[in-house]
């Protein structure tokens, strides 16, 4: 699958970097939704344990405050209802504070026709997932006590 993964990259035209393992590489992606300006991380990956397989992730440039959790993951669960190009999923990170979210999809492809319009997908289903995370209002503040 290495093969077919450097192929599409190469087809595509973008710069694209290597990641620590030979069967890893990834490349940005800048978008612009509303007065929202992002960049994703489209991360593309052989699966060992699933041989022929690639596994795609987008992720956004950013991890969103933990008191927001509860609204991304209803945001996940409507978008992954409707949407069969990729799965959202909201995820914890090493600050508690914070929480990360990404789509993930996979794809067992061995001709590059295929390949390609399953990751170009992904990235769209990408893209149109983090506008409407974009878009969710933000958390109330927590209320500030009076020191005094």
């Amino acid at each position: 699958m290495q093969r077919q993964i450097e192929d599409y990259l190469r087809a595509r035209g973008v710069r694209f970097f290597r990641g620590h393992h030979d069967d890893e590489y990834f490349y940005l992606v800048d978008f612009l939704s509303g007065a929202y300006r992002g960049r994703l991380n489209v991360h593309l990956e052989a699966c060992e344990a699933e041989p022929g397989t690639v596994l795609v992730t987008i992720s956004p440039d950013r991890y969103y405050p933990a008191c927001n959790a509860g609204r991304l993951g209803e945001l996940a669960d409507r978008w992954n209802a409707g949407n069969p190009a990729a799965e959202a999923i909201v995820h914890g990170s090493s600050d508690p504070t914070l929480v990360g979210v990404f789509a993930r999809s996979r794809i067992r492809a061995i001709e590059l026709p295929v390949l390609t319009e399953h990751v170009e997908a992904a990235v769209a289903a990408g893209v149109d997932l983090f506008a409407q995370v974009a878009a969710l209002p933000a958390a109330p503040a927590a209320a500030l006590r009076d020191a005094g």
